[in-house]
Formats: structure tokens, sequence, C-alpha cells
């Protein structure tokens, strides 16, 4: 009898290893360390075994097969503690390439200024955000990336500095709707750049007219803000936007009685904190379309 209470406690014990050795917990555990390798960077490839026997390990504990369960849980653990080994020892090798790389883009932020310099700076920011996680591929490669642009970016910025003396003043484009066929259709639009030297613009969209045979319109917008100069295009980062007015006027015909219904949207002057109306124009495209009417 004391033999037999000493093998089922010895079964009991050895039932209750097993249970322990796997558990949802520690399957949850596992591949939450996997999504960590992976979103750090390590390749699907390297965790594609791992996650096999993770599969395995779930899928024998639902059919209650526990010696199976907590073989395929001990390989997958084997794999995933291996692939963060590896890791480690990639970090070791990268450090050095990291640093090289943060001193030759520190040289050579030196030689760029404005919007250049605010792109490659964002660049940066995201390398270093991943830094602080410890994500040290996506640190070198947002690096290297930084890096591959520095060429270009002192291209546009010889270029944004020759051009930006040539900028500032009023631009009008204006745009004329007439018909032959229709003698009262007469629509007059006008886009207004104002490039200020000391970096402030006022953007100005009005029309006055009517356009067609059943409408016409009258309105006034004014977008305030700064520009600066990416290259060869203008940038405007609009912060204040106001409707002065804003007025249309549509045909109704009831019979022989003609008349002009009247919509009216109210003036607004808004705060623009989230850069929805910044606008850009190339330098090319400002020549082209608009004329130069007063110098600043």
């Amino acid at each position: 009898m004391k033999k037999l209470l000493i093998a089922i406690m010895g079964l009991s014990a050895l039932m209750l290893i097993v249970g322990c050795g796997v558990s949802k917990k520690k399957l949850v555990d596992a591949e939450n360390r996997i999504n960590a390798l992976l979103n750090k960077g390590v390749p699907d490839s390297s965790l594609s075994r791992a996650k096999v026997f993770l599969y395995q390990a779930r899928s024998a504990m639902e059919r209650g097969n526990r010696g199976l369960a907590r073989e395929s849980a001990d390989s997958m653990l084997i794999l995933v503690a291996r692939a963060e080994s590896e890791y480690d020892d990639m970090v070791k090798e990268l450090n050095p390439e990291i640093d090289s790389l943060r001193r030759f883009i520190s040289n050579q932020r030196r030689e760029l200024d404005g919007l250049q310099l605010h792109k490659l700076d964002s660049v940066v920011a995201r390398a270093d955000s991943f830094a602080a996680i410890n994500w040290i591929l996506q640190t070198k490669n947002n690096l290297q990336a930084a890096a591959k642009m520095v060429p270009q970016l002192k291209f546009d910025q010889e270029r944004a500095e020759e051009l930006k003396p040539r900028i500032p003043g009023q631009w009008i484009c204006q745009d004329r709707k007439k018909s032959e066929a229709h003698k009262e259709v007469n629509l007059v639009e006008n886009k207004i750049f104002d490039f200020y030297r000391n970096g402030k613009v006022t953007y100005t969209e009005k029309g006055k007219g009517q356009g067609g045979t059943h409408y016409k319109v009258d309105y006034l917008f004014l977008s305030n803000g700064n520009w600066d100069v990416m290259g060869d295009t203008i940038v405007l980062f609009i912060d204040r936007f106001q409707r002065v007015r804003e007025k249309s006027w549509e045909k109704v015909v009831e019979g022989k009685r003609v008349r002009w219904e009247e919509k009216s949207i109210p003036p607004v002057d808004t705060v623009i904190t989230d850069g929805s109306q910044d606008r850009f124009i190339t330098f090319s495209d400002l020549k082209t379309d608009f004329r130069r009417t007063k110098r600043y």
C-alpha cells in the first residue's frame, strides 16, 4: 500500500510537472518575443521554424497531447533564444556603423539650412525614435537613408539660395471666362501671391461675375503664413485662413418669370495648425502662369 501510495504521488508529481511545462501564458509570452524580434527587423525567414513549433504547441494543447505540446514549445523556445542572441550580436556589430553614419550626417548638416535641413533632421529624428526602443536595424536604415539624401539636399540648397532673391513681390494669375454664344457670361478670377522678404506670404483668391448662363459668383479668400524654398519649389505654410465673402446666385426660371436665387456662406477667420492649407508651387510654374506686378 505504501509503495502504491508512493507510486501515485510520483505520478501526480509527474503530471504536475508536465502540466506546468506548457501553458497559454507561456505560449503568449513566446509569441510576444517572436513579434518583438520581427518588429526589430529580424527577417521572418529566421523565425519561421519557431512560428511552426508555436503553432504545433498550441494545436497539441487543444488536442490534449501534452507531450507533443511540451516538445514543440521547448524547440520553439530554443529557436527564439538563438534568434535573440544572434540579434544581440548583430547590434554589437552595427553600433560602429551607426556611430559613423551619425558623425557623417552631423558634419554635413552644417552646410544645410531651411527646408533642406528640416528634411534631413526629420529622417534623423525617425532614426532616433527607433534607437530609443533599441530597434537597431531601423535605426541604421533611417540613418543610411539620411546619408544618401545629403548630395540632393546640397543641390536643392544651392538652387533655393539662387531662387530666393527672385521671388519677393506680387504675382498675379488672372483667368477671364467669356462666351461668344452667351454675351452675359463674363467671370474674372484672380490668384495672387504676395511674397514678402521677411518670409511672410499672403495668398488671395477672388472672383466676380457670371460664369455661365445660370450662375454668378462673388468670392474673396485670404490665406496668410510663411514661405520658404525647397530646391525649385516654393512652399507656403498657411497658419490663417479668411473667408471674407462667398456668394453665389443661381438662375431660376418659373414660366416667363426669371429670378436669381442667392446663396451666401458666412465669413470665417480661422487659425490653421494642422498644415491642411499648406500650398506649394514650382518657380517655373510661377513664372509661366503668373506675372509679377510689384517688387518687395
